[in-house]
Parts: C-alpha cells; sequence; structure tokens
C-alpha cells in the first residue's frame, strides 16, 4: 500500500497543467492523423455541391438537392437485381464498392485551432499528392428555355446533355452510366449483362486487359464471363472463370455461390454444396446460399429421394429473410412432389405476395390447381405467367401448358379450337418447339385427323430427335393410318 500511495506521488509532482495539455493535444493529433489515414483509405465518391441556376434554388432544389438526386440516379442504375436476397444485397454492394456520398452526407468535425474540416484536409492531400482512391464527382445545371446538364469526375468531364428537358432528374439518370463507367466500370457492365449481354462481355475483357489483376474491377469481369458460359450451358469453362474470380478475392461470397451452381449444373452436387457453404462462412445469413443448398439436395435425391434436407434448407433461407421469394417456391415444389398439393399451393401464394412478377411461382401455382382440377383457376396463374416474362421459349411453353388445359376443359367432344389456337401460336413463337407439335398431333389424332397429326408428330421428331414419346405417337399414328386404308379401300369399291 506504501509503494501504490508512493508511486501516485511521483505521478503527481510531474502531472502539471501544461503536461496534461500536452498530452491532450497529443491524443487529438493522433486521432485527427488516425481518421485522415482512414479516409485517405476508403475507396469513397463524393458528390460535390451541384451548381444550379438561381430560379431552381430558390424553387428548393438547392445544389445540395441536386448533389443527393445525382447520388440517388447513380445508386439506382446499379442497382442489385431483385433476385438477389436482401440479406445478400449490402455484400453484394461492399464487394462492387458502391460507397457514393453527397459531401453534405460525410461525417466531418473542424480541427481545433486549424479551423479547417477534416474532408477539407483529405481533399487537399488527394490533391496534391494526386491521390486516386476514390473519385470526386462535380457539374451544373444550367437552364436556357430547357435543362442541360455537364458532370465531371476528378475534374474531367464524363457527360454533357443538350439542352434537352424540363426534368432536371431526367438529366441525372442520364449522367448515371457515363459516371459509373469511369468509376467503376464493372458495375456498368453488371448492369448491362441482363439486356446488352455482347456489350458486357466487350466490357469485361477491357476492363481484364485494362486493370491490375488485384482490382476488383477484374474480379467481377472474370465473374461476367463465368455468368455467359454459365448460361449457354458450358458449365466446365464457367468452372474455370468463377474460380479464377475466386483466385483473386477468395471473401468475396458471389463467386463461391456461381461456383457452385456450375458445379450443380454438372451433377457434382457435393462440391456445389461445399462452395454453398463457403458462402455461408462468409455470410452467415446468406438466404441465397441456404435456398442453393435446398436445390442442390433436391437435385441429388432424384425423383423420388428424400426431400426433408431439401425443404430444412428453403425453410432455413426462409427465417434469415422472409421477403426473399424465391425459396418459397422452392419448398413449394418441394412439398408438390411429397403430394402436399394444399401446402404448397400456399408456399407459391407466399412467393406472389412478394413478387407478383415472378414467373415461375404463377408456374407452379398453375401446375398445382391443375393437378387439383381447378382448371380456371391454372388458366388464369398459366396467363399471369404469360404477362410476366418475355423469354421466348418461356412463352411457347406457357402457351402449350394454356393449350392442354383448355384441352382438359373442353372433354370428349368439346370445342377444341382453342387449345389448337395455343399450341398454334406456340409453333408461330418457337417453329423448334417439339412438345408443341407434338401436343397439336394428339388433338389431330383424337379427332381422327390422322393425316394431320402424323404432320405434326414428325416435325416433334425433326425438332428433337430425342423426344421419345413423339415418336412413339408418330409410329402409333401411321399404323393406325395403314389400319385405316383397307376399310377404306373396302368402303369404296360397295
Amino acid at each position: 500500500m506504501s509503494r501504490f500511495v508512493a508511486m501516485l506521488g511521483w505521478i503527481a509532482q510531474f502531472a502539471t497543467i501544461s503536461n496534461l495539455l500536452a498530452l491532450t493535444w497529443i491524443a487529438v493529433a493522433a486521432v485527427i492523423c488516425g481518421l485522415i489515414v482512414r479516409d485517405l483509405a476508403r475507396d469513397v465518391v463524393t458528390i460535390e455541391p451541384i451548381s444550379v441556376p438561381a430560379a431552381l434554388a430558390e424553387a428548393g432544389y438547392t445544389p445540395e438537392v441536386a448533389s443527393h438526386r445525382l447520388r440517388d440516379a447513380i445508386n439506382g442504375y446499379g442497382s442489385v437485381n431483385n433476385s438477389i436476397a436482401l440479406s445478400d444485397k449490402a455484400n453484394f454492394n461492399s464487394n462492387l464498392d458502391l460507397n457514393i456520398y453527397a459531401r453534405d452526407e460525410m461525417p466531418d468535425f473542424v480541427v481545433p485551432t486549424i479551423g479547417l474540416s477534416l474532408n477539407a484536409i483529405v481533399s487537399s492531400i488527394r490533391s496534391v499528392l494526386h491521390y486516386r482512391n476514390g473519385a470526386a464527382i462535380s457539374g451544373e445545371l444550367v437552364f436556357r428555355e430547357k435543362y442541360a446538364l455537364r458532370v465531371r469526375v476528378d475534374g474531367r468531364q464524363v457527360f454533357s446533355s443538350g439542352f434537352e428537358s424540363d426534368n432536371p432528374d431526367e438529366l441525372m439518370m442520364k449522367a448515371a452510366p457515363a459516371i459509373m463507367e469511369t468509376i467503376k466500370p464493372s458495375v456498368n457492365a453488371v448492369v448491362l449483362f441482363r439486356d446488352h449481354r455482347q456489350q458486357s462481355l466487350m466490357r469485361a475483357d477491357d476492363i481484364i486487359a485494362r486493370f491490375e489483376e488485384n482490382d476488383v474491377n477484374v474480379q467481377w469481369a472474370y465473374m461476367l464471363k463465368g455468368n455467359d458460359l454459365l448460361d449457354r450451358g458450358e458449365f466446365a469453362q464457367a468452372e474455370g472463370m468463377y474460380r479464377k474470380a475466386i483466385s483473386l478475392n477468395w471473401s468475396n461470397p458471389q463467386p463461391h455461390n456461381q461456383l457452385g451452381l456450375a458445379l450443380q449444373r454438372q451433377g457434382r452436387f457435393d462440391d456445389a454444396m461445399v462452395q454453398f457453404r463457403r458462402v455461408l462462412g462468409i455470410n452467415p445469413r446468406s438466404a441465397t446460399a441456404y435456398n442453393n443448398i435446398g436445390v442442390a439436395l433436391a437435385e441429388k435425391a432424384g425423383p423420388h429421394g428424400n426431400l426433408d434436407g431439401a425443404v430444412d434448407a428453403y425453410r432455413q433461407a426462409i427465417a434469415v429473410d422472409p421477403r426473399y421469394p424465391l425459396p418459397y417456391n422452392n419448398l413449394g415444389i418441394a412439398l408438390a412432389r411429397r403430394n402436399e398439393v394444399v401446402a404448397a399451393i400456399a408456399e407459391y401464394h407466399k412467393a406472389l405476395l412478394l413478387d407478383p412478377k415472378y414467373v415461375h411461382a404463377h408456374w407452379n401455382l398453375a401446375a398445382a390447381l391443375r393437378r387439383q382440377r381447378d382448371l380456371d383457376g391454372a388458366l388464369a396463374e398459366y396467363r399471369a405467367a404469360l404477362e410476366s416474362t418475355k423469354d421466348k421459349r418461356q412463352v411457347a411453353t406457357l402457351h402449350v401448358s394454356v393449350g392442354d388445359v383448355l384441352k382438359d376443359k373442353a372433354g370428349a367432344g368439346g370445342d377444341v379450337n382453342p387449345a389448337i389456337a395455343e399450341y398454334r401460336e406456340a409453333i408461330s413463337i418457337d417453329p423448334t418447339y417439339s412438345w408443341a407439335h407434338n401436343n397439336l398431333g394428339l388433338v389431330f389424332r383424337d379427332e381422327g385427323k390422322l393425316d394431320e397429326a402424323i404432320a405434326e408428330f414428325r416435325a416433334a421428331t425433326l425438332a428433337d430427335a430425342k423426344n421419345e414419346v413423339a415418336g412413339e405417337n408418330l409410329v402409333h399414328a401411321e399404323q393406325a393410318k395403314a389400319a385405316a386404308a383397307p376399310k377404306e379401300a373396302s368402303a369404296s369399291k360397295e
């Protein structure tokens, strides 16, 4: 105890007011330096207040409001697809480094004595050292009967419109792609991928050629190339692209997820689940990973296997993210396979409450209602699915499904012309769709029109030589015609 008291006395001798002040300033300086280093290291895009005409500012569309609208346009352009679970979107965006802020949204404080804000100091250092981690966006709206917008990134003009719009927000949205191409070209390529596939892939190749391998844009470029190969059924090649992406950044869950899908398509279900579980290791609340584990388990089980593991995985996905529609639909499929059709219908409805345009949920609900002999309900869902897709093969297939239900409704001796019209519509959309020809042939066969039936069955086999059902139907129709020929000849002699 006496030693402790002596130590306190020794400290008190040196703890003068001036020493305490000096220590305080040292601590403050250390904190400021730490914040400056942190901000220099952050890859943050800052939007400066956009210059606007005085009349617009007086009406409430101030420079700060303009910068917020531009930020919203950029973020909206680069937003992720609805097929990604909410629990995965934050991780998706963080790996694409979408950190875009209006200047007045950036946390800041004025450094004591110096009187400068921390953001001002950081901006000055970036300017003097030509430090390019992050970017600064500036611009101006100009009015001459209509508005024009110019936007610069780090002082270089990347967008300029004519005096063409009465709506400044419209110009902000038009500027977003050019800005994104400059600050994060991989995001631009991702956005283009769905509707402009070749343009997206060209940009991916350009990114791989121009950027260092450790740049985040390069990883996403390899992922886009993998996604294209996956869509085209070249699964082994897609696997190679995803493995390359993973080698560039193991901690990004997206390429692990996509690699899992490529492995699953090759029937390597256990290997696929290893990748999906790696996603969960990086993001334990990934509803997408739980959903994909369920799909892999269901496919591994086969038509008559145990689906308990898949059902559990889908329910885990729903528990993690109740607003993610895919696992509800997949849970419905698994329950329908277990002949729990009423429970399956309930899951499809839950998926459609979350996404009324979810084409597969409408499709599966229609099939379930048809099993329940609710033909009107099935027709309504098939038609809702038709309104929810523009995919050529999906549209053709749905018209065949509508034709099948209309044929069921007509029954023996009923009017099958509406069904025939649906099959013909499917054929006009996709003349190579084997099942449209086959099902149209069945209608003609049942009506005794064997020549028309044979023509359709033959067209079905030509479109798809692996369609064994159409091949058997063709053989039976030709046999029926041959058997009918002697009777017709005998009748003509009489």
